[in-house]
């Protein structure tokens, strides 16, 4: 409902602030008051005199505390501004109002931001807000930082308050004037991914510069300056998180690109004297890649004016896209073209501790002899993780399948698939009941325990990190042996050489002659490799291992990589989202985080060790 601001409209809102409620009112012409939560600032921006600014306008949506106005309300906003500063400056003994405005022109000489502020009061909140705006990077832009005097903003019929009233309730108010570069000269239209980009930039300057003012003038400490983010999420939000998990939820991808004949493959592939690449056959295509990726692109992620959450929706959408891209490859050489986009390919660094693994482990060592797990108990071991895991989150609704038409072991949808004819050694029973429902289950259904469905799904690359994170726990249970390292050093390898043109009787080859692979293995690997026209994905369980020791070794803790599918650089986006109380920390930890016995391995690895130290 679109409200005028009348004494009636004010009370209303004083009293929701009072109350500790959030505010959302519409006003005329396109006004908008959202307060998300009682909190000591404020940000404003006001239309100029019949020419509205949209554009500007987007700026003020990214903060938890905002209105949007125009020129010829001033008077009634006056009113407004006055009794939310007044019951915020009581909550929290003081209060600052930041107003944002388009600078008057555009010409060369305009810096790109112009800060406003009180010449000699809270000098370091203005030098704060300067430095973070000549932070601020955007290819092609100069952004230069010039400050000037608030007195404009203090004088004249336009004044929300004079300098007096500010000095006697404790107030700061401060000016930031932005050079229109995101909006063409001539016909006014915005450059949206220039006005994004910005936009995400600025409201991270803000939110340092309000934590700089309430830190140190008010009673509200907050932990970090991300905590001053909104916190309520509308629910816009929630219908495009759960649209996009709609479309994901309707293909298993993985399983949609594993072959369903291995047994006829290998034989087929040995009766040609291993000259001939096999006919691998898959289960069929249960969607119209074309027809979901319209409903994909029919998501209205330009809705959420949130910059972090609308970041997370178009990172998902482009992997959904190119995955959707590669299904409809499938078979096909472009397919692996797409999964370079998607999984990575193998750069020389990678390529180089692959190879100096085979180097320093130039044959098999496993016994040929090994006590060899039954399928059914191994089945069996493996449900006893996952009840151990639905102790801690009731939430956890997994199971396990013995299939005859998987191949090893595959988590899809939280639940584990085992081939019926998968040979596991005994010792290494634990490590692989690690790697799978103690990473792959444990997460996803961590991720289920968020009210953002993507945490689950999973970020678009999340497959390195998963990786990584299920092969160091194999290693954190002593079940990491060297022919586990063998193959994933083969995998890099075998990845390489397809990317660079190698055939599947290549591929085999080189892994039986050069690498000393038996056949069996040989065949497994380059068949993975292989699969659906060439699928790089193999080469992230190295890759993420390396990256994550990495990861530990500047300090950094394991347990918040395990709050969803997630990939590495999404921990910030992760936190700031716990910082606001959009997430929550993780329900489930794994076994080995609950052991004492391992607490020394994870302190070696804090420490710092390589990928040849874990042989």
């Amino acid at each position: 409902m679109i409200e005028e601001i009348t004494d009636k409209f004010i009370k209303k809102i004083s009293r929701s602030l009072e109350r500790g409620k959030q505010v959302h009112r519409r006003l005329p012409k396109g006004g908008l008051v959202y307060i998300d939560r009682p909190l000591p600032f404020l940000v404003l921006f006001r239309h100029p005199a019949g020419k509205p600014d949209h554009a500007t306008a987007d700026f003020v949506k990214a903060t938890a505390s905002y209105i949007i106005s125009h020129e010829e309300q001033t008077p009634r906003l006056q009113e407004l501004v006055r009794a939310i500063a007044s019951a915020m400056a009581d909550e929290f003994g003081a209060f600052m109002i930041l107003e944002l405005m388009a600078a008057p022109s555009d010409d060369p000489a305009t810096p790109m931001f112009k800060v406003l502020g009180p010449e000699k009061l809270l000098p370091a909140t203005t030098r704060t807000l300067t430095n973070e705006l000549e932070n601020i990077k955007v290819s092609g832009l100069r952004t230069d930082v010039e400050t000037a005097s608030n007195k404009p903003l203090l004088e004249g019929p336009q004044r929300l308050m004079p300098e007096e009233e500010l000095k006697k309730h404790g107030y700061l108010m401060l000016g930031l004037q932005l050079k229109s570069v995101y909006c063409d000269s001539e016909t006014g239209k915005a450059y949206p991914l220039l006005l994004r980009t910005i936009r995400e930039k600025l409201s991270e300057a803000i939110k340092k510069t309000v934590y700089d003012f309430v830190s140190v003038q008010t009673s509200h400490k907050p932990i970090h300056f991300q905590a001053l983010g909104r916190q309520a999420v509308n629910r816009v939000v929630w219908r495009i998180d759960k649209q996009l998990t709609g479309i994901s939820d309707q293909f298993q991808f993985l399983m949609l690109v594993s072959p369903v004949n291995h047994n006829e493959a290998w034989a087929e592939f040995r009766k040609a004297k291993f000259k001939k690449a096999p006919h691998l056959h898959y289960r069929l295509m249960p969607v119209d890649a074309d027809q979901l990726k319209r409903k994909l692109y029919n998501i209205s992620i330009e809705k959420v004016d949130d910059p972090t959450l609308a970041y997370l929706f178009r990172d998902k959408r482009h992997e959904l896209d190119k995955m959707l891209t590669m299904l409809a490859d499938r078979n096909t050489p472009d397919f692996m073209y797409s999964s370079m986009q998607v999984f990575g390919g193998v750069d020389d660094q990678l390529l180089k501790i692959a190879e100096g693994i085979l180097a320093a482990i130039p044959e098999p060592t496993r016994d040929t002899n090994a006590d060899i797990i039954p399928v059914a108990e191994f089945a069996a071991l493996a449900e006893q993780e996952i009840a151990f895991l639905k102790e801690q989150y009731p939430g956890v609704d997994s199971g396990v399948h013995v299939r005859d038409d998987i191949v090893g072991l595959l988590v899809s949808k939280g639940k584990l698939n085992i081939g019926s004819d998968y040979i596991i050694p005994r010792h290494r029973a634990q490590a692989l009941i690690q790697h799978e429902v103690g990473t792959h289950i444990l997460t996803y259904f961590n991720g289920k325990a968020q009210p953002l469905k993507q945490l689950y799904v999973g970020s678009p690359g999340y497959e390195e990190l998963q990786e990584g994170l299920a092969v160091l726990s194999e290693y954190l249970v002593g079940g990491l042996d060297q022919d586990r390292m063998r193959m994933l050093a083969a995998r890099v390898v075998a990845v390489y050489h397809m990317t660079k043109g190698c055939t599947f009787p290549d591929t085999f080859m080189r892994l039986r002659d050069d690498y000393h692979f038996d056949e069996d293995t040989a065949f497994d690997i380059t068949m993975r490799v292989h699969r659906g026209g060439g699928l790089t994905k193999d080469a992230v369980y190295l890759r993420g291992l390396v990256h994550l020791l990495d990861y530990l070794k500047q300090g950094h803790e394991l347990e918040p990589l395990l709050i969803g599918k997630i990939r590495q650089d999404y921990i910030p986006i992760v936190q700031e989202l716990i910082y606001r109380n959009v997430l929550q920390p993780v329900p489930i930890k794994p076994r080995y985080l609950l052991d004492p016995a391992i607490k020394p391995k994870l302190e070696q690895l804090k420490a710092g060790i390589s990928v040849f130290n874990l042989l």
